[in-house]
């Protein structure tokens, strides 16, 4: 194969650079020297390239001058599309296929499943630092011979084979790598090369001269674009602001910036809000304010008391009970007259009948009864008895008289007439004896009320003012026995108080518990903060000025490494240091960020015999000395993307279980990773992780990217068959009846050959998965995909697609139980009968039947 010519690879080499390097290069290999003008379009073809400067006119196109050659050195559109007739390798099954899909392929293989013999074969056959050794069958007394097998492959014309390791040498072998386990630490520990060799240039003197010149425009540019930090002495308060203007650096973010120097109105009303309560706070005497609050519920507890007193009074059955004595009084006093008063009428008594007479009248008695008692009870009045007011001797007229008048008190009427009247004093001296309440914006309780709820404080306001007026009306009303005034009745209760009670026992308990020092520590941090946010705000465009000088020159400073100063005398050390550092540095970064993997892993590299060799390291150090093993395996698997990244040759790679050791978080990611590189070349990944599986899978169908996936197994002891049948536990309900069926065929043999117990022993194992094809279409039939174990996600799009009828669910429950009882244990005693395989058929067509009604459900 005729060698590519030199000019030739410095022009393949200049087309991955940016233009500004395309642009000097072709001048330089066309023989033009160095000068002040040649430097100046670089530097200014540079810093657009960087992002350093707008674009600022229309570039001219750059056509390369190359020199025809007879060959390309790669396989062009080149696919592989089968690996096939694996012989000697390991203990695997021979004659294995395993069809590789030309975006993603997923081969799924349990431990002891042979999956490690064909990661071994792959490491010998196409380019890897991984485990390449092949051992023969240890099981088999057999001599082994050569490990073989064939590749199909397919570029622009019909699929062909080529045999390894006899076919070793053709270019499409080369244009495969594969990362295992092993290749871990042959990246992480050993100095590496890349597996393609690109060639130095004879112009590099040239090169190295405008990287100097170049350079030093560069960095002089920087220097002014470096300015001081003037805006620290502003801020002295420990916050969020202080850090961030103290760190004002190429790497602060001027959205976090915006967002801190952002002062609204509402900052303002907060600010002068948090003021007024850190004047408040300073000024609040907590024990007298207990004190206040003590005294405002002692108050309250005793209007309480007072309010339900004057309200028990006013019941509607007491308003009604006043109304009757009152009613009563008139209606008695009536009969009494009749009784005894119309009797007195021809004495012409004045005021005949009026309570003052009566009263006049009982006293007369009363004195009556002392005169009696004085003289051995001789009734008064007797013979010779001379009258008690006048003293005049009594004639039998006034005898009359006077024993009328004690009739007149003994009568029934006037009895009970006395009984009423003694009932309203006895009220009227209640009523009287009730202390009064006050409610009213003269009081502090309700004031504190009416802060808490003007209407509740009103409310009370009334019945305490109206409660008060009804219970003065009864006093008067009985004091005068009539009716004359409004009685009103109330049903409402202090009850209602308890909440404003417990309200203050509450403020009371947290005056207890209240630390002002604390709050006003945190009022105070706050203040500090919002003030030194309204400084920010006034200051925030200088800072952006001053942030966006330093990112312009951490910029142009990161630039620099384009600018490489390694001895060009080994030209192919040289093309490393200027043509890959950088892309692959910042390729392998992207990677990391990709990877969640730790940004701190340096590529050192170093020139020996004609090699440019790489490490990777974290401040000097092998990176395996300091990062975890999760953090190795991201770091090693992001180097090896980078490195098939950056070779234009590669078309496929191979990964062995890539997500060993890492998180969930992690996991995610290079599921999706794997996914996106799939789309820009064939991507195989061998994984005995079910749950690795099943997220590269959803997350091909997310992005409808092809994919074909197949299983090896170990069938009867011989590992490394393949099966194109999806593994159980993945699989969806359509292959799960496919494999019932399958099983259902041989359980059917197994209950005509074999004994009871191996029958028994297989229905139930049979039962126990149509048990769980019930969980799995509940998953996907029933429930649409919404919720799946093993999956990342919710499909919340998918929630408008379930419709959830109670024949499905009684469904559901029959087949659940119809599988269960016999998948458990029962008591011997029950000497349970399986299920026949008519039954078993049965079973399954129903779990069938509803499997189809719950997809057009």
């Amino acid at each position: 194969m005729p060698e590519t010519p030199l000019k030739n690879k410095i022009i393949s080499w200049l087309k991955g650079f940016d233009y500004w390097f395309q642009y000097v290069g072709k001048r330089l290999l066309e023989g033009e020297g160095i000068n002040d003008a040649l430097i100046d379009i670089t530097y200014e073809f540079f810093k657009e390239d960087y992002g350093l400067k707008t674009i600022e006119s229309e570039r001219e196109n750059i056509a390369f001058n190359e020199i025809e050659i007879d060959a390309a050195a790669v396989v062009e559109n080149l696919q592989l599309q089968l690996i096939k007739d694996i012989e000697n390798v390991n203990a695997l099954a021979a004659g294995q296929s395993i069809p590789i899909s030309p975006n993603l392929t997923i081969i799924y293989g349990g431990n002891g499943t042979g999956k490690s013999g064909y990661i071994r074969l792959l490491n010998n056959a196409f380019s890897s630092r991984g485990d390449k050794q092949i051992l023969q069958n240890v099981f088999s007394g057999a001599t082994a011979g050569e490990p073989t097998c064939k590749f199909t492959f397919q570029s622009t014309a019909a699929p062909y084979d080529l045999a390894y390791p006899l076919q070793k040498a053709n270019l499409e072998f080369s244009q495969y790598s594969v990362f295992d386990t092993h290749s871990i630490r042959a990246i992480l520990e050993q100095d590496n090369k890349l597996d393609f060799t690109p060639i130095g240039f004879e112009f590099f003197e040239k090169v190295l001269q405008l990287y100097e010149a170049v350079k030093a425009k560069l960095y002089s540019e920087i220097k002014t674009n470096r300015p001081i930090n003037e805006f620290e002495k502003f801020f002295v308060n420990d916050n969020a602001i202080k850090n961030a203007i103290t760190n004002l650096s190429a790497n602060s973010n001027e959205e976090e910036l915006n967002v801190l120097g952002t002062y609204t109105e509402e900052d303002a009303t907060k600010l002068a809000e948090l003021i007024a309560k850190r004047e408040e706070l300073k000024a609040l005497d907590i024990p007298k304010r207990i004190a206040e609050l003590q005294k405002l519920l002692s108050q309250l507890v005793e209007f309480i008391s007072r309010q339900q007193a004057i309200l028990d009074c006013l019941k509607p059955e007491d308003i009604e009970h006043y109304k009757l004595l009152i009613t009563s009084f008139h209606k008695f006093q009536e009969l009494a007259k009749q009784e005894g008063i119309n009797s007195l009428e021809e004495y012409n008594i004045e005021a005949l009948g009026s309570n003052e007479w009566k009263e006049f009248i009982k006293a007369s008695k009363n004195y009556a009864s002392v005169i009696e008692a004085n003289r051995n009870e001789i009734i008064y009045p007797s013979d010779k008895d001379n009258c008690l007011f006048c003293l005049q001797p009594i004639t039998e007229k006034e005898n009359l008289l006077i024993n009328s008048y004690w009739n007149l008190l003994t009568s029934e009427a006037e009895g009970e007439l006395n009984r009423i009247i003694k009932a309203i004093r006895d009220l009227e001296k209640r009523l009287k004896g009730l202390p009064p309440s006050k409610f009213d914006e003269t009081t502090t309780l309700f004031e504190y009320i009416n802060l808490a709820d003007a209407t509740f404080a009103e409310k009370w306001k009334d019945i305490v003012s109206s409660s008060e007026t009804s219970r003065q009306n009864i006093i008067s009303n009985l004091s005068n026995i009539n009716l004359d005034l409004e009685m009103a009745s109330f049903t409402v209760s202090t009850t209602e108080m308890n909440e404003i009670d417990a309200k203050i026992k509450a403020a009371i308990d947290e005056l207890f518990q209240k630390n002002p020092a604390a709050e006003l520590a945190e009022l105070e941090r706050q203040i500090q903060l919002l003030t030194d946010k309204s400084l920010l705000n006034k200051l925030l465009e200088q800072v952006l000025i001053f942030v966006a000088a330093h990112k312009w020159a951490a910029k142009a400073e990161s630039s620099a490494s384009a600018f490489n100063t390694k001895s060009i005398t080994i030209k192919q050390g040289e093309l490393f240091t200027t043509h890959i550092t950088e892309k692959y540095t910042q390729t392998f970064t992207n990677e990391c960020q990709i990877l969640n993997a730790p940004k701190v892993v340096q590529i050192s590299q170093k020139n020996a015999r004609g090699s440019t060799l790489r490490k990777l390291q974290v401040a000097g150090m092998v990176a395996n000395s300091i990062l975890s093993e999760g953090e190795q395996r991201a770091i090693s698997l992001a180097d090896f993307l980078t490195e098939v990244q950056m070779n234009p040759n590669n078309k496929g790679v191979f990964f062995d279980d890539p997500i060993t050791s890492q998180d969930h978080h992690r996991r995610e990611k290079i599921a999706e990773r794997l996914v996106g590189l799939a789309s820009q070349k064939q991507v195989i990944v061998f994984t005995h992780d079910i749950a690795f599986f099943i997220r590269l899978k959803i997350s091909a169908e997310i992005t409808d990217t092809p994919l074909s996936y197949t299983t090896i197994r170990n069938t009867g002891g011989t590992p490394g068959v393949i099966n194109p049948q999806l593994p159980w536990i993945v699989q969806p309900v359509k292959a799960r009846i496919g494999t019932l069926k399958d099983m259902l065929v041989r359980l059917k043999k197994i209950e005509k050959e074999e004994s009871e117990d191996e029958y028994l022993f297989a229905a139930k194992s049979w039962y126990s998965l149509l048990r769980e094809a019930w969980e799995r279409a509940v998953e996907e039939r029933l429930l649409k995909g919404v919720v799946e174990r093993f999956s990342f996600g919710i499909q919340t799009q998918k929630i408008k697609k379930i419709i959830v009828t109670e024949d499905l669910i009684n469904e559901i429950e029959t087949g659940m139980t119809e599988s269960s009882k016999w998948v458990h244990d029962a008591a011997a005693g029950l000497n349970p009968t399986p299920p026949d395989t008519t039954k078993a058929e049965s079973d399954l067509k129903f779990f069938e039947d509803f499997a189809a009604k719950c997809v057009t459900a």
